[in-house]
C-alpha cells in the first residue's frame, strides 16, 4: 500500500514539474525565441483577410487558407501586439494541442493507465522546447496540430458513443487541418483506408468520414478553385520548385527531427525493441480483439505524413512539427501498457528527467542570447529579436505616415510598423519570381524582375526597409540573386531614397537591416492591404 501511495506521490510531482516546465518553455520562446520571416507573411495574410481579402485571388499565399482566415477572425484580439500578439495566439494553440494530445493517448489505454500515458505524452510534445518554439512562433504547426488532434479524437468518440455525425465532423476536421498544411491531405487517405479496413469494427465509418472529409476540403479549398483556380495552382506548387536539397538534406532533415524529440525517439526505439524482441509472444495492445487498435491508424498516419515531407524538394525538418503528437501518442500508450502499474511513478519520472534535459541542452536555448561566437567572444543577442522588432517598428511608425505604405519584403517588420506593403510584396523574397513575363506576375500577384525595379522607383512609400533578406534571393528555386542584379536593385533604391539608419544583427539569421527615407515624391501606386 505504502509503495502504491509512493508510485501515485510521484506521478503527481512529475505532473507539476512538466507543467511548470511547458509553461516556462512556452514563456521564454514567445519572449525570446529567434525571428522567423514565416511570421510576418502569416500574420500579414491574416490582417489581408480580415480586411475582406481573399488568399489566391487577392494576394499571394503558399499555404492553405484556413491560418488567414482563422487569425484574421481573431485580428482584433492580437494585431494592435503586433508580431508579439501573433505568437501569444499560436502560444495558445500550442498549448492546446499539448492537452489534445494527452487525451488522445488517454483513449487507448485502460482507465488505471490513463494519467500514465497523458502524463508521457504531455512530456514528449508539451515539455519539448523544440515543439514549443515552433508552435509559439506564427506558422502553420500549432493550428494544424490543433485540427488533426481533434479530428481524431472526434473520430475514437464516434466508434466509443456510435454516433456517425461525429465521423462526419474528424473528417472535416482533417480537411481542415489539409486546409492549413496541403501535405496533411495524407491523413485523409490513410485515414480513410483504414476505416475501410476496420469495416466490421467500425461499420460505415469510412463512408462518413469520407462525406465529411469531401464537404471539409469543398469547404476550405472550393472558393479558390471557383474564383481564382490558376493562381492557387500557381501557390500551392510553390514549394516544388525549390532547389538544393538532396539525400544529404534530407538525412540531415532526420537527424534534426531527433534531435529536437530526442526523449520522445528514444522511448519510442525502447519500446519497439522491447515488443519485436523481447516480447515476441505478449500482446501489448491492451485491448480487445473486438476494439479498433487506434494507435496503429496514428502510427500509419504519422509515417505518411513524414514520408510526404522527406519527399518534398527542400524538407525542413519542421515541416514535422504537426504530426509529432501522433508519434507521442503511439509511444505514450505503449510504454504505459508494457510497464506494470506498480512501476508507472518511475516510469514517468524517468520520462520527465529525459524531457527536462533535452530541453536544458537544446541549442534554441542558446539562441534565446547568443547570436554567434566571434573566435573566443560570443556575441550576445541583447535585446531580444522580438524586442528590437517592436523598437524597429515603434521608430518607423513615430517617423512614417501611417497612409503610407513601408516598402520592404521583411513583412513581419511591417506587420510591427502597423504598415501595410506594396502589392506583390505580401510573401517578401517568396513573391520574387524575375524570370516571369509580366501579363503572367499581375495574374499571379507576385513580382517579376521589372515589376520589382518598378515598385522601388515608383511606391508610394515614405520608407523602405531591407534587411540581408531583401533584394538578394528569387522564387521558386530561393537561390541567391546574381551579383549584378542585386546590384541593379540596390543601386534603383538608392536613385529614389537616401539610407537614414542601420539596425544591426536584425532578425532571422541576424543580418543587417537598413531603413531608407524617400528623396523623391513618387506617382501613386496601388497598395495591398
Amino acid at each position: 500500500m505504502m509503495q502504491r501511495i509512493s508510485n501515485v506521490r510521484w506521478m503527481q510531482l512529475a505532473l507539476v514539474a512538466l507543467i511548470a516546465l511547458a509553461a516556462l518553455l512556452y514563456a521564454a520562446n514567445m519572449l525570446f525565441g529567434t525571428l522567423n520571416q514565416d511570421e510576418g507573411w502569416y500574420l500579414y495574410a491574416a490582417l489581408s483577410s480580415h480586411q475582406g481579402q481573399m488568399p489566391y485571388r487577392d494576394f499571394f499565399f503558399t499555404q492553405g487558407p484556413v491560418l488567414p482566415v482563422v487569425y484574421g477572425w481573431l485580428v482584433p484580439l492580437w494585431s494592435s501586439f503586433g508580431v508579439a500578439g501573433g505568437r501569444v495566439l499560436t502560444a495558445i494553440l500550442g498549448m492546446i494541442g499539448g492537452v489534445l494530445v494527452t487525451l488522445l493517448a488517454m483513449c487507448a489505454v485502460a482507465r488505471e493507465r490513463r494519467f500514465t500515458a497523458a502524463l508521457l505524452a504531455f512530456a514528449f510534445i508539451a515539455a519539448n522546447v523544440y515543439h514549443s518554439y515552433f508552435t509559439v512562433i506564427p506558422k502553420t504547426y500549432a493550428l494544424a496540430a490543433v485540427l488533426l488532434l481533434a479530428g481524431y479524437l472526434a473520430l475514437v468518440a464516434s466508434a466509443r458513443a456510435g454516433r456517425v455525425w461525429l465521423a462526419v465532423l474528424a473528417g472535416l476536421l482533417l480537411a481542415t487541418a489539409a486546409g492549413t498544411r496541403l501535405s496533411l491531405g495524407a491523413l485523409l487517405a490513410v485515414t480513410g483506408f483504414w476505416l475501410l479496413a476496420q469495416q466490421k469494427l467500425l461499420p460505415m465509418r469510412w463512408f462518413w468520414f469520407g462525406i465529411g472529409g469531401a464537404a471539409g476540403l469543398a469547404l476550405v479549398y472550393g472558393p479558390a478553385l471557383v474564383l481564382a483556380p490558376e493562381q492557387w495552382r500557381f501557390a500551392n506548387s510553390f514549394h516544388v520548385g525549390r532547389e538544393g536539397g538532396g539525400l544529404l538534406f534530407i538525412a540531415g532533415s532526420i537527424a534534426r527531427c531527433i534531435r529536437g524529440y530526442l526523449p520522445l525517439w528514444l522511448f519510442g526505439v525502447a519500446v519497439a525493441v522491447w515488443q519485436i524482441w523481447l516480447s515476441r509472444d505478449a500482446d501489448m495492445t491492451g485491448e480487445t480483439k473486438s476494439a479498433p487498435r487506434w494507435p496503429q491508424l496514428w502510427l500509419l498516419s504519422f509515417a505518411a505524413v513524414f514520408a510526404v515531407h522527406l519527399l518534398s524538394p527542400y524538407p525542413y525538418d519542421d515541416y514535422q512539427v504537426p504530426v509529432m503528437p501522433l508519434l507521442a501518442a503511439v509511444v505514450a500508450v505503449a510504454a504505459a501498457r508494457m510497464v506494470a502499474l506498480e512501476k508507472h511513478g518511475a516510469l514517468v519520472c524517468v520520462v520527465a528527467t529525459a524531457a527536462l534535459l533535452a530541453a536544458v541542452s537544446s541549442p534554441i536555448n542558446q539562441d534565446w542570447f547568443m547570436i554567434r561566437q566571434d573566435r573566443f567572444w560570443v556575441v550576445k543577442r541583447a535585446p531580444s529579436d522580438l524586442a528590437k522588432l517592436q523598437q524597429t517598428g515603434k521608430w518607423i511608425r513615430e517617423n512614417s505616415p501611417a497612409d503610407k505604405p513601408l516598402l520592404t519584403q521583411d513583412t513581419y517588420l511591417a506587420v510591427e510598423a502597423q504598415r501595410r506593403v506594396p502589392a506583390g510584396f505580401e510573401m517578401g523574397p517568396f513573391g520574387y519570381f524575375p524570370a516571369l513575363d509580366d501579363a503572367t506576375a499581375a495574374r499571379l500577384h507576385v513580382l517579376n524582375h521589372a515589376g520589382l525595379l518598378r515598385a522601388l522607383r515608383e511606391s508610394d512609400a515614405s520608407m523602405a526597409a531591407f534587411s540581408g533578406y531583401g533584394l538578394a534571393i528569387g522564387a521558386p528555386s530561393m537561390k541567391e540573386l546574381s551579383r549584378e542584379d542585386q546590384q541593379e536593385l540596390w543601386q534603383t533604391l538608392a536613385e529614389q531614397y537616401d539610407r537614414i539608419r542601420v539596425v544591426p544583427d536584425f532578425g532571422q539569421g541576424a543580418t543587417t537591416l537598413t531603413i531608407w527615407s524617400r528623396r523623391i515624391a513618387p506617382p501613386p501606386l496601388a497598395s495591398n492591404l
